[in-house]
C-alpha cells in the first residue's frame, strides 16, 4: 500500500494512504455487509437484534451447530443414552464414508458415538490427544450421567483439526467390541486410515472414521447453508416442533403453550396439553400430584420435534379437534372513504372518553400506587386489579394518538374532543363513577370482541380496516392505505387484549366485591367514592351510581386541588390538540413527549385527591366541543394562551403541591411505568417542569405549520 505525507499543515507528521480503497476494511461476514433492511426479512434476522445467550438461547441454540461436528455425520445429542448417529448428511460429505463401506441401512441398528479422539484442551498434544470413551452415559451414579449432552460438551470443546470417531450399534459398553474399536482407532490415527468392521453376517460391528473437524462457517463467513437447513438452529428452542417446548411450562417462556386445557365439549376442565393419548384422558390424582406420573403420560423430546402435529389446537383455554376453523370474520357494509373518515373522527372521541372513564375508576380503588414489596394476598389482588385498569387507560391514550395519526394520513382534521355517547349501538351517555362490579362489567362489555362490524368498539375498527383494504388506488394512495391499515390493526390487537385484561381485573377483584350482594364492593375508597348518587345508572337504570364527581366546598383544600386538576386536564388536551395538528412529524413527536410530563402531574394531583376520599372532576369547558381546528400559528398560540391562563388562575404555576407530591412519586416510579420501552421517555418527561413544557410549545408553534 502506498503511503504519502499528509498535506494538512496542522498535522504535518501524519501520513495517509493515497487511495481509500487500499486501506478500507471490507467485512467478510455477509451479515455485516447488510447495512440495509432486506425486504421481506423479519427484524429478528438483523445481527443487532440478537440476544447474547445460547444455552439453549433465545435466537438460536448453539448446540445444533455441533450435531454436524464430524463431516458427513449427523448426531442427535438430546438423549439420556448417548449421541445417536441419525443421518449420513449432507450427501456430498457423507460420500467418503459410504464409499468406505458404511451404509444407510446401518442406521437401523441404532448406531451411537462410542469414542472421540481430538484436541479438546489447550495443553493437549494435537498430534496424539487422548481418546474419550463414552461408556455408561446413562448411569446416574457416574459423572457422565448427562448422556448425549455430556458428549456434546466434549464435542463443543473440540479444536479445529484432525478428529477421529468410533461408532457402533447400541450405546457403548465395556467389552470386546469397545476394546477392538479403541485398538483400531489408535492404530489408524497416525496412518489416517478409516476402517469399517463387519461380522460374518455383514452386520456392522464398529467403524473408525478420521478426518478434520467440520468448519461451521462457509467461505463467506456465514453458517454453512449447505449443511444447516432452515430451522436447524432453532428447532430446540421453546416453540412447537422444538425440544425445549416440552419443558417450558408453568408460565415459563412459552406464552403460546398451555399447561392444561379443557376438553372441546367443556366436560373436562383439566387435560394435560402434552399427553400421549390424544383422546380424552381426565387428570387423575397421580397425574396432578406426581411429576413422574405426569411425565410418563407425555410425549417425549423426539416426538415433540418430529410429531408435534399431534398436539391439538387450544383457543381460549379450550381444546379443539385436529384442526381449528376460525369463526367467519364479521361481515358488514363496506364504508366509503368519507364514511371511514367520519367514523374515525368519532372513534377518536370515544378513545378519549374511555381513557377518562378508566382513569377515574382506577382512582376509586383503595390500592397502593406501587406494588407493595411484600404484600398479603388481598393487597396484591386489589393492587393487581386496579393496576390493569390503569394500564388500559394509558393504552386508550395511545389509541387516541393512533386514530389521529390515521386521520392525518387521510387528510382529515385531528380531534381531541370527548364523546358524549359511547358506541353506535350502546348509546350510553358518558358518565363517571367508582369501579363498582357493574362498572367493571360495562368496561368488559365495551372491549369485548364483536362479531359485527356495526357494534362494539372492536367491530367498528374491524369494519374500518376491512373497508380501507377495499379502497382502490384511485381512491387512496397505496402507501397511505398500507400505513393506515397497519395502525388500525394495532388498535384492534390491543383492544382484544383489553377484554382479557379487564376480565383478569374482574377475577382479582371478585374476591372482595361482597359476592355480588351489594352494588358497592369493599375495595372502593371511602369518602365521596362510596357516596350513592341520586342519578340513575345510564347503563343499567336499576343499578345505583357511586362516587360520581363531587365539587368540594369553595376555598377548601379539596376545591383547590380539583381546580388544579381541571386546569392540568384542559392543558393536557390542548397540548395533544396542538401536537396532533402539527405538520412537521419531528416537532409533533417531540411535543407529544413533552405532553407526557403533564400526564404525570395530572396523575399526581388526582391520586392525592383520591387518597383524601375526594374525586377529580375532569371538566371540559363548554367551548371545547365547538372550538375550531388548529389551522394556523395564530389559532395555536391563542389556544396555548388559554391553557396558560387556566394554569395561572388555578395556582398550578405557583403552587408547590405538585412538586411536593411528585417527590413521593407514587405513580411515576411504579413498576407499571418502568416497562423497558417507555421508562426512559417517561422519566425524562416527568423531570420536565410545566414552565419548560410551555416554553417548548411556544417554540414549536413558531417553527411548524398546521393542518
Amino acid at each position: 500500500m502506498k503511503i504519502t505525507k499528509n498535506n494538512n499543515p496542522w498535522r504535518p507528521n501524519e501520513f495517509s494512504p493515497q487511495d481509500p480503497k487500499e486501506w478500507k476494511i471490507f467485512p467478510r461476514n455477509l451479515t455485516a455487509r447488510a447495512a440495509y433492511i432486506v425486504p421481506g426479512n423479519p427484524t429478528t434476522t438483523r445481527p443487532e437484534d440478537a440476544v447474547d445467550n445460547c444455552y439453549p438461547g433465545l435466537e438460536m441454540d448453539a448446540r445444533n451447530l455441533h450435531k454436524y461436528f464430524f463431516p458427513g455425520l449427523y448426531f442427535e445429542v438430546y438423549r439420556s443414552d448417548g449421541a445417536r448417529l441419525a443421518g449420513l448428511t449432507p450427501s456430498d460429505r457423507a460420500a467418503q464414508w459410504i464409499n468406505l463401506g458404511l451404509k444407510e441401512s446401518d442406521l437401523q441398528d441404532e448406531l451411537f458415538l462410542w469414542i472421540l479422539k481430538g484436541k479438546t484442551a489447550a495443553d493437549e498434544d494435537a498430534t496424539n490427544p487422548p481418546a474419550i470413551e463414552f461408556v455408561d452415559t446413562d448411569n446416574t451414579t457416574n459423572i457422565k450421567d448427562l448422556g448425549g449432552l455430556y458428549i456434546w460438551r466434549k464435542v463443543n470443546a473440540l479444536f479445529p483439526g484432525k478428529t477421529a470417531v468410533a461408532i457402533g450399534p447400541k450405546p457403548p459398553a465395556t467389552g470386546d467390541s469397545l476394546n477392538a474399536a479403541l485398538a483400531q482407532l489408535n492404530s489408524s490415527w497416525n496412518k489416517n486410515n478409516s476402517h469399517v468392521e463387519r461380522d460374518p453376517n455383514g452386520n456392522l460391528k464398529f467403524a473408525v472414521l478420521i478426518t478434520d473437524r467440520s468448519v461451521y462457517l462457509s467461505n463467506q463467513g456465514v453458517i454453512d447453508p449447505d449443511v444447516y437447513k432452515p430451522g436447524e438452529l432453532t428447532r430446540t428452542l421453546c416453540t412447537p416442533w422444538t425440544y425445549d417446548f416440552r419443558d417450558c411450562q408453568c408460565f415459563y417462556w412459552a406464552s403460546n403453550k398451555p399447561d392444561v386445557n379443557s376438553s372441546e365439549d367443556g366436560k373436562y376442565q383439566y387435560l394435560n396439553f402434552q399427553r400421549k393419548n390424544s383422546n380424552i384422558e381426565p387428570q387423575t390424582e397421580d397425574i396432578a400430584n406426581s411429576y413422574e406420573a405426569r411425565r410418563l403420560r407425555e410425549i417425549d423430546y423426539a416426538e415433540m420435534m418430529v410429531d408435534w402435529e399431534q398436539l391439538r389446537p387450544v383457543v381460549n383455554g379450550r381444546e379443539y379437534g385436529e384442526s381449528y376453523k376460525p369463526p367467519i370474520p364479521p361481515k358488514g357494509r363496506i364504508l366509503t372513504l368519507e364514511e371511514i373518515k367520519k367514523e374515525l373522527a368519532y372513534l377518536a372521541t370515544v378513545e378519549h372518553a374511555l381513557a377518562v372513564q378508566y382513569l377515574y375508576a382506577y382512582y376509586s380503588v383503595n390500592a397502593p400506587a406501587e406494588e407493595p414489596p411484600e404484600p398479603d394476598l388481598k393487597t396484591f389482588r386489589i393492587w393487581k386489579g386496579a393496576n390493569e385498569v390503569f394500564n388500559i387507560a394509558i393504552d386508550e391514550m395511545r389509541h387516541l394518538h393512533w386514530v389521529n395519526q390515521v386521520l392525518k394520513l387521510l387528510g382529515v382534521e385531528t380531534t381531541v374532543k370527548r364523546a358524549a355517547k359511547i358506541g353506535r349501538r350502546f348509546e350510553v351517555p358518558f358518565y363517571l363513577q367508582s369501579l363498582t362490579s357493574t362498572q367493571l362489567q360495562w368496561f368488559i362489555d365495551v372491549e369485548e370482541p364483536s362479531r359485527s362490524t356495526s357494534t362494539g368498539l372492536d367491530g367498528m375498527y374491524v369494519g374500518i380496516q376491512t373497508s380501507l383494504q377495499q379502497l382502490s388506488p384511485e381512491e387512496l394512495d397505496p402507501e397511505t392505505q398500507r400505513r393506515a391499515v397497519e395502525i388500525i390493526k394495532l388498535i384492534i390487537d390491543e383492544g382484544e387484549g383489553h377484554y382479557v385484561r379487564f376480565s383478569t381485573a374482574q377475577q382479582n377483584l371478585a374476591f372482595y366485591d361482597n359476592a355480588g350482594r351489594s352494588d358497592l364492593p369493599k375495595y372502593i375508597r371511602g369518602g365521596q367514592w362510596s357516596q350513592e348518587s341520586d342519578r340513575p345508572n345510564p347503563e343499567l337504570p336499576n343499578s345505583k351510581l357511586y362516587g360520581v364527581p363531587h365539587v368540594e366546598e369553595l376555598g377548601s383544600e379539596g376545591f383547590i386541588l380539583q381546580k388544579q386538576s381541571d386546569a392540568l386536564y384542559l392543558t393536557l388536551i390542548v397540548f395533544l390538540k396542538l401536537a396532533f395538528a402539527m405538520q412537521d412529524e419531528k416537532i409533533s413527536g417531540a411535543s407529544l413527549r413533552q405532553a407526557i410530563s403533564l400526564m404525570f402531574k395530572l396523575n399526581a394531583i388526582n391520586f392525592k385527591l383520591a387518597e383524601k376520599g375526594l374525586t377529580p372532576l375532569f371538566t371540559i369547558p363548554k367551548w371545547w366541543e365547538s372550538d375550531p381546528p388548529v389551522t394556523s400559528q395564530e389559532i395555536a398560540q391563542t389556544l396555548l394562551n388559554t391553557a396558560k391562563k387556566q394554569l395561572l388562575e388555578s395556582g398550578v404555576l405557583q403552587s408547590s403541591a405538585i412538586a411536593q407530591f411528585a417527590q413521593k412519586a407514587p405513580l411515576t416510579e411504579s413498576k407499571v411505568l418502568k416497562e423497558p420501552i417507555l421508562s426512559k421517555v417517561l422519566q425524562k418527561a416527568h423531570n420536565e417542569s410545566i414552565d419548560e413544557v410551555l416554553a417548548h410549545f411556544d417554540n414549536a408553534i413558531s417553527q411548524t405549520t398546521f393542518q
